[in-house]
């Protein structure tokens, strides 16, 4: 197949049943792999709620989801348990990646202090991040070395040098900023929806800013919708396109690129995101 490579790279936030269900780990890895072999660049940023759950539970530290955002309250012990965790789940996904001479690299946002953040919604909800800026030079260089994949997990620093606040980022969030950053061609929102759904339950193929606020307008975009289609326009700001992608479809990723970059034969569905 001859595939028309883009210059800029793709960014996957990948997690959810993607992430929890081997049998679609391995084919997410593979995809990577064999499409990295083809010359497509990759920066993948990685979530792991479940992980952080097992091992805050394991320590017998108590954690809990504010009511009004979903986003779990997170104390400096909490955020130092969510790195434990997060790091862990990046070292294994950099392993699964890393083979037939693609390289893996397992980072975190404090990395080069890659994400800047500020407290989020004053403090109310502990170390929780809102990334205000991010430093895409580490990233940059990782990315000009040849098949080398760079995985991001989401904990940021302070803004200032002087201040040691770690910061627990949502990855959502964390992967439109990176995007933002990096001016990716393309970001890969991996979820556990087909992408966003009309009103009578059927998959809208590709929206714009505008068509996104009029279907908000309607309530046909509400609740958790919201966020996922916000970041995924924060991602399309750098210049490229978004798609929010059904994770629990087998081979989605390697599905969407194909039809995007490839032959068109590729199938899973999502929906493409524009300015």
């Amino acid at each position: 197949m001859a595939w028309n490579v883009p210059s800029k790279p793709i960014l996957v936030k990948y997690g959810g049943n993607a992430m929890t269900k081997p049998e679609l780990s391995d084919l997410f890895c593979k995809d990577v792999i064999d499409l990295s072999n083809q010359g497509f660049k990759f920066c993948l940023i990685h979530g792991g709620g479940p992980m952080i759950t097992k091992l805050l539970s394991d320590l017998s530290v108590t954690s809990e989801f504010d009511p009004s955002t979903g986003v779990r309250i997170s104390s400096p012990e909490v955020v130092s348990i969510a790195e434990m965790a997060l790091g862990s789940v990046g070292k294994g996904l950099a392993a699964g990646v890393s083979k037939s001479g693609v390289l893996g690299v397992s980072l975190s946002g404090r990395d080069g202090r890659m994400l800047k953040c500020q407290v989020k919604d004053g403090g109310r909800i502990g170390n929780v991040g809102e990334v205000k800026s991010v430093d895409g030079n580490l990233l940059n260089s990782l990315l000009s070395i040849p098949k080398c994949v760079p995985i991001v997990s989401p904990i940021g620093s302070a803004m200032s040098e002087s201040d040691p606040t770690v910061y627990n980022v949502n990855a959502d969030v964390a992967a439109g900023a990176v995007a933002r950053a990096l001016g990716c061609d393309l970001t890969v929102f991996l979820t556990d929806v087909p992408g966003v759904l009309d009103g009578d339950m059927e998959l809208i193929e590709a929206l714009d800013g505008a068509g996104i606020e009029e279907l908000k307008g309607e309530g046909v975009i509400s609740g958790g919708m919201i966020p996922k289609v916000a970041n995924a326009l924060d991602a399309a700001a750098g210049g490229g396109r978004s798609v929010i992608l059904d994770g629990r479809v087998e081979g989605a990723l390697g599905k969407l690129i194909r039809r995007l970059y490839g032959d068109g034969g590729g199938e899973g569905g999502g929906t493409v995101i524009t300015m």
